[in-house]
């Protein structure tokens, strides 16, 4: 990798435009740039095409989209998401496997679906959830906002002396701070607050001030959506934003993608549908290969595959509503994943993620995988300030943006490596609609029998998911025939509508027979014709499978 492609830092906006755009120039004949629209400050939205145009169309061969960076600070996305697209390009022609997979499938790579908020958490001390846009309020309000107080560039932790404090240092670390006990008197005790500046303060009060960016990018999505006062972050009304929009359209503009994967961080997990509803809900089918083709996922990241409504929100079984992955699922039928990547808890030897406050325990487990693995990088030793409000402080803490929420620069390659060979495994489960045989035999006085045999080689069937079946989200297969001149169809159609084919996805909850044999799949299906002609004339046969591809065979007739 030399010049702009390489992967060796948290891209800038200009370093992002200057990569995708030198990944096209390297590889022309693989890769394509495009802009997809505009984010709220104005900022081009960036898309990668990576297939090989020398195998045929990109929009007839079977579609796999990744994105990224759809929460600001949530940057390991879109380095995982430019190494795969560079991968992608580098090994073609080199290893066989990402050959077929730049051959026969066509792959839309979105980096940076929110690059202002992005460019803010990099380029400033901030961090934000997602958008720039401020919301629900239009100016700042009440209380403590977040800020640099003391110019090192980063927002850490302030505490606060305090004799009727809530905290107080750790006996084992004085760095870290647990909560006082009840019978806790005499020492020294202190308030701890993120760093920043009251506004409005009245010299007493202080409390913590409503986010000034409250936009959730990832609950502004169709899915079950819920106005604000039920979802946090929701926005004023699906893709109510100019990132969401656009991320919206792109994908109904394509509809050959049959699978998709969105990247976040922190914790370690695969996460898959469904976000509303449990397993139970799902048609068993989806279900089967949902959890088949995540645990190739677990082989190669070491990450858990878990249902978000029952495996992974804050409060078990509690919805989680507009988020972008259950549209793709609910509404699309699309067998969609979103990793949360990097997971320091575990490497630490803490519970994956926690939904709670560590204990002093495990903040020393955390603080003893700092010291030992980063060179103490990720925590910044508690500093005295004068704070201009609330007098002498200390400054300090986690230096939460590259150790707990994204990985260390060392450590970047590692985490994208292992979550880009998810993809390439997610992809190749793919449908595959082949014309597997296509023969005309001669019946005399110039009539022959035209006959094809349509088989799907793929994992997943045709129309991917039930769920999609439901929705209609998937057109029929198609099975067009193209007569040569002078030529006369006598028995079938010349374009007719074929039910779609079974995957190699066996059901859960159909049993095998005591026998051993396994329920059949319908992968296959044969179609005849009649057709009267001169011969020496060609009869050519176009399948078109909407999500699985298009093929066509050419037949002489004898």
């Amino acid at each position: 990798m030399a010049g702009a492609l390489r992967i060796d830092r948290y891209h800038t906006y200009a370093e992002l435009t200057a990569f995708v755009h030198a990944l096209h120039e390297a590889y022309p004949q693989l890769c394509r740039v495009m802009s997809i629209g505009r984010s709220h400050e104005g900022r081009e939205i960036w898309a990668l095409e990576v297939t090989n145009a020398a195998t045929g169309a990109p929009g007839e061969k079977p579609g796999y989209y990744i994105d990224a960076n759809i929460h600001a600070g949530e940057v390991t996305g879109c380095a995982t998401a430019l190494y795969t697209a560079l991968y992608l390009c580098e090994q073609h022609g080199r290893d066989p496997e990402t050959t077929l997979l730049v051959d026969e499938l066509t792959w839309y790579i979105l980096p940076r679906v929110n690059p202002d908020g992005a460019e803010t958490y990099l380029t400033t001390p901030h961090m934000l959830r997602s958008s720039t846009r401020p919301y629900p309020f239009p100016e700042p309000q009440d209380g403590l906002q977040p800020a640099d107080v003391n110019g090192d560039g980063l927002i850490l932790q302030m505490r606060v002396p305090d004799a009727e404090g809530e905290w107080k240092l750790s006996g084992a670390d004085p760095r870290l701070m647990v909560p006082r006990r009840p019978g806790d008197w005499g020492g020294s005790y202190y308030r701890l607050m993120g760093e920043g500046l009251l506004h409005n303060f009245d010299g007493v009060t202080v409390r913590e001030a409503p986010a000034r960016w409250g936009l959730d990018l990832n609950r502004n999505f169709p899915a079950q959506w819920e106005p604000e006062v039920r979802q946090r972050g929701a926005g004023p009304y699906p893709l109510s934003e100019p990132e969401t929009r656009a991320q919206a359209e792109f994908i109904l503009a394509h509809p050959n993608i049959f699978g998709a994967q969105a990247y976040h961080t922190m914790s370690g997990y695969l996460l898959r549908p469904a976000c509303t509803r449990p397993d139970s809900d799902l048609p068993p089918a989806d279900l089967t290969a949902l959890k088949a083709i995540g645990a190739l996922g677990t082989e190669v990241t070491g990450y858990p595959c878990v249902s978000v409504f029952e495996g992974f929100t804050e409060e078990k079984g509690k919805p989680l509503k507009g988020a972008f992955f259950e549209w793709l699922y609910d509404h699309l039928g699309l067998v969609a994943y979103s990793t949360e990547l990097w997971d320091a808890m575990v490497r630490a030897g803490l519970e994956r993620f926690p939904f709670r406050p560590h204990s002093e325990a495990e903040g020393l487990k955390l603080l003893a995988w700092n010291d030992r693995e980063l060179a103490g990088q990720g925590f910044v030793d508690w500093a005295p300030f004068d704070h201009p409000q609330l007098g002498r402080v200390e400054i300090g803490g986690w230096n939460f943006k590259f150790c707990l929420q994204n990985p260390p620069l060392p450590l970047l390659q590692q985490e994208c490596h292992k979550n880009m060979r998810f993809t390439l495994a997610h992809a190749g489960a793919s449908p595959y609609l082949t014309v597997d045989r296509l023969t005309a035999e001669p019946l005399g006085a110039g009539l022959y029998k035209v006959s094809a045999v349509l088989k799907n080689k793929g994992y997943l069937p045709t129309h991917v998911t039930e769920q999609a079946r439901r929705m209609q989200g998937g057109r029929p297969i198609t099975a067009e025939l193209a007569l040569p001149d002078g030529a006369e169809l006598l028995l079938g159609k010349a374009k007719e509508e074929v039910e779609h084919l079974d995957g190699r996805v066996i059901r859960d909850d159909v049993p095998v027979f005591w026998w051993g044999v396994a329920p059949q799949q319908l992968r296959e299906r044969r179609l005849e014709w009649v057709v009267r002609a001169p011969g020496g004339g060609s009869v050519t046969l176009t399948a078109t499978a909407q999500r699985a591809g298009c093929d066509r065979k050419s037949v002489v007739l004898p």
